[in-house]
């Protein structure tokens, strides 16, 4: 009886002490610090597909539930050690119909709608989770996840605290805009490589509403959609005031050399007075519960 005793209160003392540590932790360091305490121990077996749907499961402390994810969802690093059903646009029905899921939840780029069908008609249900780039896009997504997952009261609040942040944030934001020479709002290109090629962002993509949310102006937004290879010749033409170049992961050492040696760049603005941030591209593009912060690291970094 005593040993029954003493295991109850080691469980008390060891719950206690985690509601403890999630409490003192600072607000978006911990993306299960907006979830209830408890793991899911309840709801549907799901995969997840998209790396900002996948943070929102965690956000949601519904992570127990996943049985895999696909190549994108890096984030949290505990995602990393969940199986993997592939690039999420070329998804194949045999592997995810293998791991037995009872949900896919189908980020905007999930693919292709044949496999997506195929999954469907096995009896899974296919989640559609979508929303455009905005603020208000995430807090659709996260209804819909929230709904999916039989999470309804922790969406809400994951939404009511993301909210506080974004409207705190948008009044920082107004009241030192970022400018350019003149005062004229700042100029951005954001550039990826893409193998030996330098792709830049054009307009209807993540980087160019994440430079608009931040008050930036994207020089490539009015000369094409998607992302599109860069010539030295359009770039120098395009002279954007800074350039943010992305990395996937782990940061290299020379990426920030590498990113100024970009042809072209020398002859910009940007080159001239080495204006270049390096941003991680799973925070840049998610549009999940993170967005608050990647907008506010973004607009800091173009600041300086």
């Amino acid at each position: 009886m005593r040993g029954k005793m003493s295991m109850s209160k080691m469980r008390g003392d060891a719950h206690a002490a985690r509601r403890r540590t999630l409490l003192a932790a600072p607000a978006g360091l911990l993306l299960g610090a907006l979830a209830p305490l408890a793991r899911a121990d309840h709801g549907p077996r799901v995969v997840s597909v998209g790396a900002g749907v996948t943070e929102i499961v965690y956000a949601l402390g519904a992570q127990s539930q996943l049985l895999a994810v696909d190549t994108s969802s890096l984030y949290p690093p505990e995602a990393q050690a969940l199986a993997k059903i592939g690039y999420q646009r070329t998804l194949s029905a045999e592997g995810v119909l293998a791991l037995g899921p009872q949900v896919l939840l189908a980020g905007q780029e999930a693919g292709p709608p044949a496999v997506l069908r195929q999954i469907e008609s096995a009896g899974v249900k296919v989640v559609h989770v979508d929303g455009d780039y905005t603020f208000d896009g995430v807090l659709e997504r996260i209804r819909t996840v929230a709904a999916a997952l039989d999470r309804t009261s922790a969406g809400r609040a994951l939404a009511d605290t993301l909210s506080a942040r974004w409207q705190a944030l948008q009044a920082r934001m107004a009241s030192a805009p970022l400018r350019g020479p003149g005062g004229r709002p700042l100029r951005v290109a954001c550039l990826m490589r893409h193998g030996a090629n330098t792709m830049a962002a054009g307009r209807d993509t993540g980087a160019d509403a994440m430079l608009r949310l931040i008050g930036a102006v994207n020089v490539f937004g009015g000369d094409f959609a998607n992302y599109k290879p860069l010539s030295a010749e359009s770039l120098a033409h395009a002279a954007p005031d800074a350039v943010v170049g992305t990395f996937d992961g782990t940061q290299e050492p020379d990426a920030r050399a590498r990113l100024l040696a970009t042809p072209g760049l020398s002859m910009t603005p940007a080159g001239k007075n080495q204006r270049a941030v390096l941003f991680d591209i799973v925070l840049l593009l998610g549009f999940g519960p993170r967005l608050p912060q990647a907008v506010e690291d973004l607009y800091d970094a173009l600041r300086t």
